[in-house]
C-alpha cells in the first residue's frame, strides 16, 4: 500500500512539473525560433563570413547549436545556453545555403531557414567606370570595354589581364565577336573598331558622333552593323568597307539585331526618334517600321518563330508613365503590348520555356508568357531602377544587375525557400547599362560601376536553350538569332488575336501568311466572320473574301487574305465578340500535301456601348447662376 501511495505521489508531482513548467513557458515559448545572419553575405573569394544564429528570447533556453556551412566542410556543435551563436566561416568561389539546427533543455530541434552567401572567384579592376557589357571569345577569354577608354582581354580562370587596346574615349559599346575570332566595338571617340584576337588593331571607322551601340554581325560574318549617335545605322564589310548606311530621325543607341522572315535576313533595331525599324540586312531598304509611343533604347529580342520584343521608354522628363513592352510580328505589326508604366530601358531575355524576361525602371523584373499574359515579376527592395538586361538560365532564373549597385539572381516566387537559387551580390556602385553574360561552365560575368568586373560560378547554372537567353543573343553578343527560324504559316492578323475594344465601324479583316505559303494553299472561300455570343446560334456577317499580296522590298511577297463586310456602312455591334476563319493547306518539301486544311481563327470583341452623359447641370448645381453674376 505505502509503495502504491509512493508511485502515486511521484506521478502527481511529475505532473505538477509539468503544470508548472507549462505555466512558466506558454506553449508557444517550447518552439523554437530561430533566424540567421550572414556578414558579409556577398563577396570575393577567399570570403570569411560571421554568421550568427539568433533565438527567441520569450522561448526556452537552448542547449546546443549545429552549424552546417553548406559547402561540404564539417559541421560543428557547440555546448550553449545563449539566446545567440556566432560561427566564423571562410568560403571560396560559389553559392552556399548554411542551416543552423538548435536543441533546447525544454522543447524540440528547430532548423534556421537555409542562408544564402553568394562567392565571386575573382574581380578584375579597370581604370574607370564601367557600362560595357561582356562578351566571351571562342577560346573563353572575356572582352569588355571600360569609361577608362580602353577594352580588355582577360582570362577567364584566373581573372588577370590579357591586353588591352586603347582607343581615345570612354568605351561603352559592348563588344561583338565574329566567326573568325574578330572583336567589333564602338567608342565615344566617334570611331568604330575591328580588333584581332590577340589586340592588335585590324581597322577601324571614323563615324564623326559618339557611338553607344553594341554591334552585331551577319550570319556569316561578312557584314557588321552598328548605330551611332548621328542617326544612322552603319553596315561595314568584314575588312572595313562602308557596305551602307541609313538614316533614322534620332540618335541610335538600340543595339542592332538580325533576324529571318522567311525571304531574307532583317536588321531590327529601335531610334530615339521613337521608331522601331526592320532593314534588309543585304542592301539597307526598308522593309517596315513600327511607330511606338516613345524612345527604343532597347535591344530587340527574337525568339524561334521570328516574333520581335522589345520595350521603349524616356529618359526626360513625361506627362504621363505609361511606357510599353511590345510584341511586334515579322512583318511589323504588333501582336500585343504591355503597359510598363516607367519604362523598358532593359533589353529583354527569353527562357527555354519560351517566356520573355525583361527589366524596367520601376525596379520590377518581369516574366511574361509568350502570349503577353504576366507569369511572374519581383521588385527591388527599395525600388530601383533595372537598366541592365537579364541573362535568363535553363531553369529559369534571371540573372540582371540594377541602379541599386546590386547584382540579382532572380526566381520565380512559387518556388519553395529550400529549393531557391536566388541570392544577391552587392557592388560597390550603380549597375546600368552593362549586363552579365553566362559562359559553358555556368560562370556568370557581370560589371559594375565600381571600375570591377566579377566572375561568379553558383554550381549548375546553364545557359537557356531558348533563342535569344542574354543581351545580344549569346556569349560572343554578335546580336544574330542562331537558332532556324521556324516561320509559322500565319505571321499576324488585323485585328489581331483575342483584341478588345475593336471598333464597330470595322470594314475588313487581314490574314497575312507567311512568304512560304503560297496563294494556291489558301481556301479564299472558306473565310467567314461570326457572332460569337449570341445565345442562339452563331451568326455569320455577310462579306466576300479575296486574296491580296504584299511586297518585302524587291525580293518577294506574301499572301493577304481579305474579309470584307458586304454591308460595312452598317456598323457591329458593341461589345460583342466575332470570330473570323480561313483554312490553307500545310506544305510539304515544297509540294501542297493531301491532309486536311489547318483553319485559323482571330477572335475579337468590339468597343462597349458607350453609357450617355449624366445631366450635366443638376439639381443644386448653381454653375450656371454663379457664372452669370461674374
Amino acid at each position: 500500500m505505502i509503495t502504491s501511495f509512493n508511485r502515486m505521489a511521484s506521478t502527481v508531482l511529475i505532473s505538477l512539473g509539468f503544470i508548472i513548467i507549462w505555466l512558466c513557458f506558454p506553449e508557444n515559448s517550447l518552439a523554437v525560433i530561430i533566424s540567421m545572419q550572414t556578414v558579409p553575405s556577398s563577396g570575393v573569394a577567399p570570403l570569411e563570413v560571421q554568421i550568427n544564429c539568433v533565438v527567441a528570447t520569450n522561448t526556452s533556453v537552448p542547449a546546443s547549436y549545429e552549424m552546417d556551412f553548406g559547402d561540404g566542410s564539417p559541421t560543428v556543435t557547440v555546448e550553449s545556453e545563449s539566446y545567440v551563436q556566432s560561427f566564423t566561416h571562410t568560403y571560396q568561389n560559389g553559392f552556399f545555403k548554411p542551416i543552423c539546427t538548435v536543441s533546447k533543455t525544454i522543447g524540440s530541434q528547430s532548423e534556421t531557414d537555409p542562408g544564402n552567401i553568394i562567392v565571386a572567384k575573382w574581380k578584375f579592376q579597370t581604370l574607370g567606370e564601367i557600362d560595357s557589357s561582356p562578351a566571351i571569345g571562342p577560346d573563353g577569354t572575356i572582352y569588355m570595354g571600360s569609361d577608362d577608354g580602353a577594352l580588355y582581354a582577360i582570362a577567364p580562370d584566373t581573372g588577370e589581364e590579357i591586353w588591352r587596346f586603347q582607343t581615345g574615349d570612354s568605351v561603352k559599346s559592348c563588344p561583338a565577336i565574329g566567326p573568325d575570332g574578330t572583336i567589333y566595338f564602338g567608342s565615344t571617340d566617334n570611331y568604330f573598331y575591328a580588333l584581332r584576337s590577340n589586340g592588335e588593331l585590324k581597322w577601324s571607322y571614323i563615324i564623326g558622333e559618339y557611338i553607344f551601340s553594341s554591334p552585331a554581325v551577319g550570319p556569316d560574318g561578312r557584314i557588321i552593323y552598328v548605330g551611332a549617335s548621328d542617326n544612322y545605322l552603319y553596315a561595314f564589310s568584314a575588312g572595313g568597307e562602308l557596305k551602307w548606311k541609313y538614316a533614322t530621325g534620332g540618335k541610335i543607341v538600340s543595339s542592332p539585331a538580325i533576324g529571318f522572315d522567311g525571304i531574307e535576313d532583317v536588321v531590327y533595331f529601335g531610334s530615339l526618334d521613337n521608331k522601331f525599324y526592320a532593314l534588309s540586312a543585304d542592301n539597307g531598304a526598308l522593309k517596315w517600321t513600327f511607330q511606338g509611343g516613345a524612345e527604343f533604347y532597347a535591344s530587340p529580342a527574337i525568339d524561334e518563330t521570328g516574333q520581335i520584343y522589345v520595350g521603349e521608354c524616356r529618359t526626360g522628363d513625361a506627362e504621363e508613365y505609361n511606357f510599353k513592352f511590345y510584341s511586334i510580328n515579322m512583318d511589323g505589326t504588333k501582336l500585343w503590348e504591355i503597359d510598363g508604366g516607367t519604362g523598358f530601358y532593359s533589353s529583354p531575355a527569353i527562357g527555354t520555356d519560351g517566356n520573355i524576361y525583361v527589366g524596367s525602371w520601376d525596379g520590377y523584373l518581369y516574366a511574361f508568357r509568350k502570349n503577353g499574359s504576366q507569369l511572374w515579376s519581383v521588385r527591388t527592395s527599395p525600388p530601383s531602377d533595372i537598366n541592365s538586361s537579364p541573362a535568363v538560365s535553363a531553369d529559369g532564373v534571371a540573372y540582371v544587375g540594377c541602379k541599386d549597385g546590386n547584382f540579382y539572381a532572380f526566381e520565380s516566387p512559387a518556388v519553395e525557400e529550400i529549393d531557391r537559387q536566388d541570392w544577391v551580390f552587392e557592388t560597390g556602385a550603380p549597375i546600368l547599362e552593362s549586363s552579365p553574360v553566362i559562359d559553358s561552365e555556368g560562370t556568370i560575368y557581370f560589371a559594375s560601376r565600381d571600375k570591377c568586373l566579377y566572375a561568379v560560378n553558383p554550381g549548375n547554372v546553364q545557359i537557356a536553350d531558348s533563342a535569344w537567353p542574354m543581351f545580344h543573343q549569346g556569349p560572343a553578343r554578335n546580336g544574330m538569332i542562331l537558332n532556324n527560324i521556324s516561320i509559322p504559316a500565319v505571321i499576324s492578323a488585323i485585328p489581331e488575336r483575342n483584341s478588345v475594344d475593336v471598333d464597330i465601324a470595322l470594314k475588313t479583316i487581314t490574314v497575312n501568311f507567311s512568304p512560304e505559303i503560297k496563294d494556291s494553299q489558301i481556301d479564299v472561300q472558306s473565310f467567314k466572320l461570326v457572332k460569337t455570343n449570341d445565345e442562339d446560334a452563331d451568326e455569320e456577317i455577310d462579306g466576300y473574301a479575296f486574296l491580296d499580296f504584299v511586297r518585302y522590298n524587291n525580293s518577294g511577297y506574301h499572301v493577304v487574305a481579305i474579309f470584307t463586310r458586304l454591308n460595312d456602312d452598317v456598323p457591329l455591334e458593341y461589345g460583342s465578340k466575332y470570330n473570323a476563319s480561313v483554312s490553307y493547306l500545310p506544305e510539304t518539301e515544297g509540294e501542297v500535301s493531301e491532309a486536311e486544311p489547318t483553319v485559323f481563327s482571330t477572335t475579337f470583341t468590339t468597343v462597349a456601348e458607350p453609357v450617355e452623359d449624366p445631366d450635366p447641370h443638376p439639381k443644386g448645381d448653381f454653375s450656371c447662376f454663379i457664372n452669370s453674376i461674374r
